[in-house]
């Protein structure tokens, strides 16, 4: 897959040394037209990621207001949360800035260029949001049970441990196989947490009958489901990128959408209600 003008300047020179010149100018114009359109894609999800920056930036300063006001734990660890979301948009965002910028390093192994690739690749991202189910994972403890199952709880943490290492270590650059795979790994863990996140959610709204209450379990309910829809869009649209398409599917879209609907739904129904108890 051509990713970037670095890969556009290497194909080029490949095609240079072919003896068919006639064949080296249609390939050059392609590969430019595609180079050119993948950086149109990408700055329409800048543009795109900038308003989710700017929204989430927002929940998350009144967050931390509702959360100066009462300091309640478990509104402590929902910010610590979606803190950890916002960093992984946030360098989603800066991946985006790379390309558009045409911002390239020399991949020499370096930790520059690691750490390049792990921005552009998303690996960083897919890294906060590991951080952010293991801690949805002790919300979810705090919240519904009376404390750790511990096979559960390891269970978790060497998974958690597992997913961290992959989404950071194993890469290879232009490998999309690798990264529908770091995907899939991250979608795992959220299913393992946020499934039975959101049955104890729709458990305890049936359960009770104050309205406060009621509203808080169903916010946690539309987050816990939202949250699992992130990675599920993005597995698919990875997908479609290692079937031949450019990416930025309707996928791509509905997974940031769905992050901002759960930290919206779990700001409106659980935490704004709760800073006025």
């Amino acid at each position: 897959m051509i990713r970037n003008t670095r890969d556009f300047s290497l194909l080029i020179k490949l095609f240079c040394i072919s003896k068919n010149k006639t064949l080296y100018i249609k390939w050059s114009a392609y590969l430019f037209i595609m180079v050119e359109l993948i950086i149109l894609l990408n700055f329409i999800g800048m543009i795109f990621e900038l308003f989710i920056i700017i929204f989430a930036g927002v929940l998350l300063i009144l967050i931390l207001k509702k959360y100066f006001i009462k300091r309640h734990k478990l509104t402590r660890l929902l910010l610590i949360i979606f803190l950890n979301y916002f960093l992984a948009i946030l360098f989603s965002w800066t991946s985006k800035v790379f390309v558009v910028s045409q911002l390239n390093v020399v991949q020499d192994g370096s930790i520059i260029a690691w750490m390049y690739n792990i921005i552009t690749d998303f690996r960083i991202s897919e890294f906060f949001v590991t951080v952010a189910i293991f801690l949805s994972y002790i919300l979810k403890v705090n919240v519904f049970e009376k404390g750790y199952n511990a096979l559960q709880k390891y269970i978790t943490i060497v998974y958690g441990i597992f997913a961290c290492v992959y989404v950071l270590i194993i890469y290879e650059y232009g490998n999309t196989l690798l990264d529908i795979i770091a995907f899939l790994i991250v979608f795992i863990y959220m299913v393992m947490v946020y499934a039975p996140f959101l049955r104890r959610s729709i458990e305890s709204y049936r359960a009770v009958d104050e309205k406060t209450y009621k509203q808080a379990f169903l916010s946690l309910a539309i987050m816990s489901f939202s949250f699992m829809l992130i990675f599920l869009n993005f597995a698919v649209d990875r997908v479609f990128i290692f079937l031949g398409s450019l990416g930025f599917t309707v996928f791509y879209y509905l997974a940031w959408i769905s992050a901002i609907v759960g930290i919206f739904g779990a700001y409106y129904g659980y935490i704004r209600p709760k800073s006025s108890e």
